[in-house]
């Protein structure tokens, strides 16, 4: 999982996070790609699911000040990927790296965050920065 210049909303905080999620996604995937210990893919999902807890009130914070109509929308999508993270890691600590679980971190995690940067949260930075 690349990151790349299509990926920045223009909001330095906001894309400064997603590098760091980017990179820390990226350890977590090469982790189990190697069969690595369950340990550090389980503190990887550790900080994962704290991380993008910290950054979804970061943005929600953001948008609550700048009063964007969309904030509620936007909170229900966090939300939802926070129980998949969890659910995820649940997963994991049941049946440790396998090659399914991997499959199902790179669905769930990669395809998430590429698909909510490009769509969802390049809106609300749109808003934000014509303000």
């Amino acid at each position: 999982m690349e990151w790349n210049d299509s990926l920045l909303t223009g909001v330095e905080k906001i894309d400064n996070q997603h590098k760091e999620l980017f990179r820390r996604v990226n350890n977590v995937l090469e982790a189990c790609n190697q069969r690595k210990g369950k340990e550090i893919v389980g503190e990887t999902l550790n900080f994962l699911e704290s991380y993008v807890e910290e950054h979804f009130r970061d943005e929600e914070k953001l948008q609550l000040e700048s009063q964007y109509p969309g904030y509620e929308g936007h909170k229900l999508l966090h939300a939802k990927f926070i129980k998949d993270i969890k659910d995820l890691k649940s997963r994991f600590e049941r049946d440790g790296a396998s090659i399914l679980v991997v499959i199902e971190m790179n669905k769930t995690i990669v395809g998430w965050l590429r698909e909510h940067i490009m769509k969802v949260d390049k809106k609300f930075a749109e808003y934000y920065t014509s303000r």
